[in-house]
């Protein structure tokens, strides 16, 4: 017998006049298989209403949708800053010409409550003002509906970055995995040399640590949106003033793309310093293997991250930025050059890295040693308590 399949249908509807939008998530059952869905109400506005029993707990909005489904119907405001006091660092903004968010900003489903064995298949459809386009981090199937597909057999429910308005959209297929870069019409952005600079660096990121999404969604905006970049499953925004490298040799939009690729390896929230040094180190490699930089270049940036690393006292964190990810880098800098010497390029950072997504194991300070110890035959000194201060 077919496992029971449950039916999700995920609307929303943009006015371009106010923050706030009107979302609805229609429930298709027949036997009961969703019996809770939990939704943060911290953005929620007005007086949500629902078939089945709805209530309110602490910051939940609780959900028991009828046996044979139904709908849930709410407000929610969009727009979003994540520094109370810099008008200018919205990571989710809604304008009367643009709206950048995250699917989960719109459906912050936090819990399910499902029948075992239950398969959950859903849909997406935005609604926007006239004269609005919008791209999603899911394309169009024949019958023009957007499933939502996300990677590491994450739950059908819209995440990713979302753009709409009066945007302008480049398209392009690098190493088997389709791309767009979308931002509004009127702002430099230079999306042809992104997808450039992609179709360098991404033929030799993806052997190294595995494929690409079928599809992704690159959204970029100016102000008031964060000065900054930030990926999600199948999607990565970047604030349009970033440049595609930097004077020091670093790129956002290869770093951001590491994370993408590295999306379902699992780390440690304190050790946040693993997913950033990891993601800037590999953009680096890919840099320098594809010709993009020089080799020249490449070892004035290793010595400059060095030198800015050397002032971290400690790796231990939850938010891993500047010294610390500087440190980082040369961490996974020496403990890729050890285990390529030791094992004659047989085995290097990459396959170490792969291992860990392949077996679903964790990545943490000392995962990392005992498996560099088992592929050199000795304790790696790139990952010893002076190199990794804050973990003695």
């Amino acid at each position: 017998m077919a496992a029971p399949s449950i039916q999700l249908r995920f609307e929303l509807q943009l006015r371009g006049s106010t923050d706030s939008a009107d979302a609805r998530i229609v429930v298709g059952q027949s036997r009961n298989q969703l019996r809770e869905l939990q939704l943060s109400a911290e953005s929620l506005t007005g007086k949500p209403a629902a078939d089945g029993q709805l209530r309110r707990s602490g910051g939940k909005l609780i959900w028991n949708p009828p046996a044979d489904g139904g709908e849930l119907r709410y407000r929610i405001r969009l727009s979003h800053r994540r520094s109370a006091r810099d008008a200018s660092s919205h990571d989710a903004w809604i304008g009367s010409k643009l709206a950048i968010f995250r699917g989960d900003k719109a459906f912050p489903v936090t819990a399910w409550r499902l029948k075992k064995g239950s398969q959950l298949h859903g849909v997406l459809a935005v609604a926007v003002p006239d004269g609005w386009s919008v791209i999603t981090p899911y394309l169009p199937d024949p019958a023009g509906h957007m499933v939502i597909t996300n990677p590491g057999g994450r739950r059908a429910r819209p995440l990713g970055w979302i753009i709409a308005g009066d945007i302008g959209t480049r398209r392009d297929v690098i190493a088997g995995s389709e791309i767009t870069v979308s931002a509004p019409r009127g702002i430099r952005m230079e999306r042809v040399a992104m997808l450039a600079l992609l179709r360098w660096t991404l033929p030799q990121l993806v052997p190294e640590l595995g494929n690409a999404p079928a599809y992704l969604n690159i959204v970029a905006a100016g102000e008031p949106m964060w000065l900054g970049a930030l990926s999600a499953p199948n999607s990565i925004y970047v604030n349009a003033k970033r440049p595609l490298i930097s004077e020091n040799g670093t790129s956002t939009i290869v770093h951001e793309m590491v994370h993408v690729l590295l999306s379902d390896l699992k780390t440690p929230a304190e050790q946040d310093w693993i997913d950033e040094g990891l993601a800037e180190y590999f953009a680096l490699r890919a840099l320098l293997d594809s010709g993009t930089i020089s080799e020249t270049r490449y070892v004035q940036t290793i010595g400059s991250l060095r030198k800015w690393g050397s002032k971290a006292r400690s790796l231990r964190t939850t938010s891993s930025t500047g010294p610390v990810t500087a440190r980082a880098v040369i961490v996974f800098h020496d403990l890729d050059a050890e285990l390529r010497r030791a094992t004659g390029n047989r085995s290097r950072l990459a396959s170490l890295v792969r291992d860990f997504i392949a077996n679903g194991e964790t990545a943490e300070l000392q995962t990392l040693r005992r498996k560099a110890q088992q592929l050199t035959g000795q304790e790696p000194r790139s990952l010893a308590p002076a190199s990794v201060p804050g973990f003695e």
